[in-house]
């Protein structure tokens, strides 16, 4: 086969599986791709999680604040499953959360039972500028949407350290303490109802952050995401004590 015909033939085989409708340029998860990775549901699809114990998830506390009756989707890519939900019989909101400035966006969900999909490990090394990374979310597929994506999406990005991501943000009000960002190009971001979705380590499998917000899900800015390790100690402390 001559390289012409063998490069025009991989060319077909990359645009099939390149030109899939997902999280804002993303592509659907392989099942048991994020075994950590949880929907929170009031009465359905609300926002992201991620276990960070066999009884417990965390998320934003923008996502679950004055909200009650909520129930966790865990083991499933799919939203439309028959798998039952597990109930929430605590929800713990970090003291330090301002709705103001959206800084300590963090908050706990005490699961009513313990589940036997594993919780992810939380990184606590600082987190600087190139590190290839894998975000996770059944957000919506396109900006304005009110529509999710019924399958779980993976969009791999890079990610850009608190210093970098302020510069680059600058003119769109900055960045704030306790954040982190992660972007690849144009067209691939995370979204609405991502938040609260786990950003991940693709070298460790460690959990760097939680979506917050980005740009009218348009990739032209970097995504930005609470920066998980700044809040181990109150994860590990607050998980001890209740």
């Amino acid at each position: 086969m001559n390289n012409k015909l063998l490069w025009t033939l991989l060319a077909g085989v990359l645009l099939k599986f390149t030109n899939v409708e997902c999280v804002v340029g993303g592509h659907t998860s392989m099942p048991g791709a994020a075994p950590y990775v949880v929907s929170v549901q009031n009465p359905t699809h609300i926002c992201g999680g991620v276990l960070v114990a066999n009884n417990w998830v965390l998320t934003t506390v923008s996502c679950v604040q004055g909200r009650s009756n909520l129930k966790v989707l865990v083991g499933s890519h799919r939203l439309l499953t028959n798998m039952a939900r597990v109930g929430v019989s605590s929800i713990i909101l970090n003291p330090q959360y301002s709705a103001t400035s959206g800084i300590n966006n963090v908050a706990l969900l005490k699961l009513s039972q313990p589940v036997t999909s594993a919780p992810v490990q939380i990184n606590s090394a600082t987190v600087t500028t190139g590190l290839p990374t894998a975000f996770y979310g059944w957000g919506s597929l396109n900006y304005g949407s009110a529509s999710k994506s019924n399958e779980l999406q993976t969009l791999y990005q890079k990610t850009v350290s608190a210093a970098d991501c302020a510069k680059k943000l600058q003119k769109n009000g900055g960045l704030a303490t306790g954040f982190i960002c992660a972007h690849i190009q144009p067209g691939q971001a995370a979204c609405s109802k991502d938040q609260g979705g786990p950003l991940i380590d693709v070298s460790s499998g460690k959990l760097l952050g939680i979506y917050d917000h980005g740009i009218l899900c348009s990739g032209s800015f970097p995504d930005v995401f609470t920066n998980i390790a700044a809040f181990k100690t109150w994860i590990e402390t607050t998980i001890a004590s209740n």
